[in-house]
C-alpha cells in the first residue's frame, strides 16, 4: 500500500487542477457570505491612559473645547471605567468594527461624546461633541482609538462621559466612563503613574493672541542630558487609528 499512496495523491491533485473554477467560486462565495453579515462593533480595551508624546495641539472646532491633540502616542495605565479627576489623565478606548469590505479604504464614522457640563474660558458651556471622522479599513475591519484628555482645570468635572461611534445610522460603540475626585493618597500615586516615561519639553505657541489662555503649549521629544521639566501637557479629544 505504501507504493500506492503517492499515486493516489497525484490523482487527487490532478482532480483539483481540472476544476479551478469550482475552487475560486467557493472562495468568492465564502467571502460574500462573510460580508453579508451585519456590521458589528466592540470595545477591545478601555481605561486610564497616559500621554507619552504628541505633535502638539491644533485648532479643531468639532471638539468640545475647540482644540485637539495631533498624533498622540498613549500607553494604558489601568483597565477601568472609572477615571480620576487629575490633570494629565487620559480616558481612552480601543474599538474594533468589522464585516466591512476592504474598498473603499476609508469610511465615514460619526463620533459622539456626551459629558457633564463644563464652562470654557470664553464663558460658553459645553456638554459634548458630535462630528464625522474617517475610519481606515484593513482586512475587512477598522481598529482605532478615541478618547479625551483632562488637561485643563475647567475639564475636571465629575460624572458620566459616554463615547459613541455610529455607522450609517447604527450605533456600533457605546462606552461609558465615570469621573471622580481621588483622595490625596491616590493623587500622589497617580502623579507618578501619569508622569512621562520619555523626556519631553514644552514649546509654547507664538504669543500672537491677546488672550494668553489661548496660547496653548506644545509637547515635543526632549534631547540632551538636561533634566526634564515638570510636564505641562494639554490635550483634548485626541484621535488615533492603527
Amino acid at each position: 500500500m505504501k507504493y500506492l499512496i503517492p499515486f493516489l495523491v497525484v490523482l487527487a491533485l490532478a482532480g483539483c487542477d481540472n476544476n479551478p473554477g469550482e475552487s475560486q467560486s467557493r472562495v468568492t462565495k465564502d467571502a460574500e457570505s462573510y460580508l453579508d453579515k451585519p456590521v458589528r462593533g466592540m470595545v477591545d480595551q478601555r481605561g486610564l491612559y497616559k500621554l507619552l508624546r504628541s505633535s502638539g495641539l491644533v485648532d479643531d472646532p468639532t471638539t468640545s473645547t475647540g482644540k485637539a491633540v495631533s498624533k498622540p502616542v498613549i500607553e494604558l495605565v489601568k483597565s477601568t471605567g472609572r477615571i480620576p479627576l487629575i490633570k494629565g489623565a487620559q480616558m481612552y478606548l480601543q474599538y474594533r468594527i468589522w464585516y466591512l469590505p476592504d474598498y473603499p479604504a476609508t469610511i465615514g464614522l460619526r463620533r459622539v461624546l456626551k459629558h457633564p457640563e463644563m464652562t470654557l474660558p470664553n464663558g460658553s458651556v459645553s456638554t459634548g461633541s458630535d462630528y464625522t471622522m474617517r475610519g481606515n479599513v484593513s482586512v475587512n475591519q477598522i481598529i482605532g482609538y478615541t478618547g479625551y484628555g483632562l488637561d485643563e482645570d475647567y475639564e475636571l468635572v465629575e460624572g458620566e462621559w459616554v463615547f459613541e461611534i455610529w455607522h450609517q445610522g447604527k450605533k456600533l460603540i457605546d462606552q461609558k466612563f465615570t469621573t471622580y475626585w481621588p483622595d490625596e493618597e491616590e493623587k500622589t500615586e497617580l502623579k507618578s503613574l501619569l508622569g512621562p516615561t520619555k523626556r519631553v519639553r514644552v514649546m509654547a505657541s507664538p504669543d500672537d493672541n491677546p488672550d494668553p489662555r489661548l496660547n496653548w503649549p506644545r509637547i515635543r521629544p526632549k534631547t540632551g542630558e538636561l533634566p526634564a521639566p515638570e510636564p505641562t501637557e494639554s490635550s483634548n479629544e485626541p484621535e488615533g487609528q492603527i
